[in-house]
């Protein structure tokens, strides 16, 4: 299945982790596209980056700086992001955190950062999209 221009036009789409890398690039490939993006990182600095950037699409960019393991800020998020953009068609988890290390060199606390961030913020922020996505 492939989705035309058309498909997206105004359409809102949600990503997290877009402060870089993937997620960087998915905001710049939905905005060419037409759609309209709320964008999620930890860093408020590259997310106005951004925006500045993706200013030329002529798309309205919604920003939130926040940490997807704090459910309690990601429906915040996605409550002023809907306010702003309209409601949300499209939400993408990427936020991840990576540690590079030999395993036996990791601290428990290494992991749990891993686990809250690229888990639970997955599974908090489908939360947050389903709230409002889901059509009974």
């Amino acid at each position: 299945m492939s989705i035309s221009k058309r498909d997206l036009k105004d359409k809102v789409v949600v990503i997290t982790g877009a402060g870089a890398g993937v997620g960087r690039a998915l905001s710049y490939a939905f905005a060419k596209q037409g759609a309209n993006l709320g964008v999620i990182s930890r860093s408020e600095d590259r997310l106005l980056s951004l925006k500045k950037e993706l200013q030329p699409f002529n798309r309205k960019v919604a920003v939130a700086s926040l940490d997807v393991s704090d459910p309690d800020e990601l429906e915040r998020a996605a409550t002023m992001f809907e306010k702003e953009l309209g409601p949300i068609d499209i939400w993408i988890n990427n936020a991840m955190v990576s540690v590079f290390s030999p395993i036996k060199e990791m601290t428990p606390n290494e992991y749990k950062r891993v686990t809250e961030v690229t888990y639970l913020g997955e599974v908090y922020g489908t939360l947050a999209a389903l709230k409002r996505m889901w059509r009974s």
